[in-house]
C-alpha cells in the first residue's frame, strides 16, 4: 500500500504544469504632439473624432470652434506634425452662431450615416448637425439633463456597434449616487447602466470596441497634485455585472488634463486611442495629443 502510493505521488509531480493563458488589457503610448497657441480661438479642447485612417482629426473646443487637423505621420504611423485644413464655428439650429452659456460644446461625435452629434453643458443639451458647418437640431432631452449641475453635464458621447447613440454625464443629477449612461434609441432616451464613481474620478469621454465593451476616459482634479488620468472598460450588457476594469492609471500630473478621446485602427488591425488635452486658456497647462496603442494579451 505505501508501494502504490509512493508512485502515485512521483508520478503526480511529474505531471508538467500548464499556466493558464491570461490576458490583460494595456495602454502604451506612441505618440505625442504639442498643439501650439499660434491660432486664433486655440485651446479648450474638449471633443475628438478620428478619420481617414487616423491622417485627419476634427478638434472640438468648450467654445464652440472646430478645428480640422491633417496628422502628420512616418512609415511606423507614429505622429510627427500637424497643419490646420479647416476651421469654423458650431451654429445653433437657427443657423447663428452660438454665445454666452450656450458654447460650451463637450464631446463630438459622428454616427455611421455621417451625422454628427455635439453635448453642450451649461444650457445642458445634444444637437445633431447633418454637416458639421451647418445649422442643428435639437435631440430631445432626459427629464434627468434638468438635473444636472451647470458644469457637470453631458461630458462623454459615444456611437454604439448598432449605430446607436450613448451620452454620459461628467458628475450624477442632483438627487443620484452614481452616473447614469443614457442611450437614445427610437428617438427615445433610456438609462441602461449606472457608473458607480470610483475615487473621485470623473468620465470625460467615451468610445466603443470593435467587441462591444465600452472605453471610458476619465480625470481626477486636485489642487496638491494635479490631473491623474484613468481608461476604464465597462460591459453595457445589462445581465453583466462585472466591474469595471482598469487598464490604466497615469500618475500625478504625467498628462495635462486629457478630456477627447476617438479610437481607429492602424494598417496593422491594431486598435489606437487617440486624446486630446483641455488648457481651460490657462497658461500653465498646455494643449496636447497623445496616442496610445490599446492591447489585449
Amino acid at each position: 500500500m505505501k508501494y502504490t502510493i509512493l508512485t502515485f505521488l512521483i508520478l503526480f509531480w511529474m505531471i508538467p504544469t500548464v499556466k493558464a493563458d491570461v490576458k490583460s488589457w494595456t495602454l502604451e503610448q506612441v505618440g505625442f504632439l504639442n498643439i501650439d497657441r499660434n491660432e486664433k480661438n486655440y485651446g479648450g479642447f474638449s471633443g475628438l473624432i478620428v478619420q481617414d485612417e487616423g491622417s485627419e482629426a476634427l478638434i472640438l473646443t468648450d467654445k464652440s470652434f472646430f478645428f480640422v487637423l491633417k496628422l502628420q505621420r512616418n512609415d511606423d504611423d507614429i505622429l510627427t506634425g500637424y497643419s490646420v485644413t479647416r476651421k469654423g464655428r458650431i451654429l445653433s439650429s437657427k443657423g447663428e452662431y452660438l454665445n454666452g452659456r450656450n458654447t460650451d460644446s463637450e464631446s463630438i461625435v459622428i454616427s455611421k450615416n455621417n451625422n454628427y452629434y455635439i453635448s453642450f453643458e451649461s444650457n445642458h443639451r445634444i444637437m445633431m448637425h447633418t454637416n458639421v458647418e451647418g445649422k442643428g437640431v435639437f435631440i430631445p432631452k432626459h427629464p434627468m439633463f434638468r438635473k444636472l449641475s451647470v458644469n457637470k453635464g453631458i461630458e462623454a458621447l459615444a456611437i454604439d456597434n448598432e449605430d446607436r447613440l450613448i451620452a454620459i454625464p461628467e458628475k450624477p443629477p442632483l438627487g443620484v449616487s452614481d452616473i447614469p449612461i443614457f442611450r437614445l434609441q427610437n428617438n427615445k432616451w433610456e438609462i441602461i447602466k449606472y457608473l458607480k464613481i470610483k475615487d473621485d474620478f470623473m468620465v470625460t469621454d467615451a468610445e466603443f470596441l470593435p467587441q462591444g465593451l465600452l472605453l471610458i476616459l476619465e480625470r481626477k482634479f486636485s489642487w496638491t497634485q494635479g490631473f491623474k488620468t484613468r481608461f476604464r472598460l465597462i460591459s453595457l450588457n445589462k445581465f453583466d455585472n462585472k466591474k469595471p476594469i482598469t487598464v490604466f492609471t497615469s500618475t500625478a500630473n504625467q498628462f495635462d488634463n486629457l478630456e477627447g478621446m476617438a479610437l481607429w485602427k492602424d494598417k496593422k488591425g491594431a486598435i489606437r486611442i487617440l486624446t486630446v488635452s483641455d488648457d481651460n486658456f490657462h497658461p500653465l497647462q498646455q494643449s496636447e495629443i497623445r496616442e496610445f496603442f490599446l492591447k489585449y494579451e
